[in-house]
């Protein structure tokens, strides 16, 4: 396993305040996206995203070559669990989206929505998006739509006061109570709870394949190599700076940010 390309960018250019990572050891590479946090709550001097993160990352570097995918998210589990305070509620608890490839396995472990790309595999296949988000991205979309209608908003010139994103801070804000259940808004994350089994999505590589990219959700599109990768998403940047169209999500792109959220690529020869 060699690694091609990576890369690690932040949506504010500080990488001290990313939450996005990627791991590569001898058995197992990993991007690993610790999800934006609505709390306010703090860890030290870390935001919930970048200590999910960090548990993940320290866990992963440690994986044993022959672990399979459940014990390797029940290590996870456990990392993130001992760094947290047991009575924190589920939507307060702070979490991560991880991807992994075993090397030994020839598996890419899915936890969340960190994609993962490779020669024919259908996008739908390897960027899943979870209802609840698509939902909330539509409901902040409505209501821009209707500011702008209204004249109290420019689609033309985004501002830091996203009055959709503030709307559909009632969905966001509430999610995580939905996280690593079953049912139709039910989705994995790492955040210290059991993942049920039935969330962790386990996907053989076939033998025929020889590279791999894993990528998180800061690529709306996963290309064959990060330049490709790069200008799909520069090209939809300044098409869709609101994030309501073709880049349709919970936050845009504020003024002093590079982009809508932090961005990791891996690409990976087998």
């Amino acid at each position: 396993m060699e690694i091609v390309e990576q890369f690690v960018l932040g949506k504010s250019g500080d990488p001290r305040l990313c939450e996005d990572s990627i791991v590569v050891t001898a058995e197992h590479a990993a991007v690993i996206d610790g999800a934006t946090d609505v709390s306010g709550r703090r860890y030290g001097s870390a935001a919930g995203g970048w200590w999910a993160m960090a548990a993940c990352r320290d866990v992963v570097q440690q994986l044993p070559h022959d672990v399979d995918p459940h014990r390797a998210v029940a290590a996870m589990t456990s990392g993130l669990a001992a760094r947290l305070d047991s009575g924190l509620t589920a939507a307060e608890r702070p979490s991560a989206a991880v991807t992994v490839f075993s090397r030994a396995r020839r598996e890419i472990w899915q936890i969340g929505d960190v994609g993962f790309s490779y020669r024919g595999l259908p996008a739908s296949v390897g960027q899943p998006r979870k209802l609840v988000d698509r939902v909330a991205a539509s409901f902040r979309a409505a209501v821009l739509a209707a500011e702008a209608a209204a004249g109290t908003i420019s689609m033309d010139r985004v501002v830091e006061a996203d009055p959709g994103r503030l709307a559909a801070r009632a969905l966001i804000g509430r999610q995580g109570a939905m996280r690593n259940s079953i049912g139709p808004y039910g989705y994995a994350a790492i955040d210290g709870r059991p993942v049920p089994p039935s969330l962790v999505v386990v996907h053989p590589v076939p033998d025929d394949i020889d590279e791999l990219a894993i990528a998180s959700d800061g690529y709306p599109v996963i290309g064959e190599t990060l330049a490709a990768s790069e200008s799909e998403l520069a090209v939809l940047l300044a098409k869709d700076p609101w994030c309501v169209a073709e880049l349709a999500g919970t936050k845009a792109i504020l003024p002093g940010q590079v982009s809508f959220d932090d961005r990791a690529y891996l690409r990976i020869r087998l």
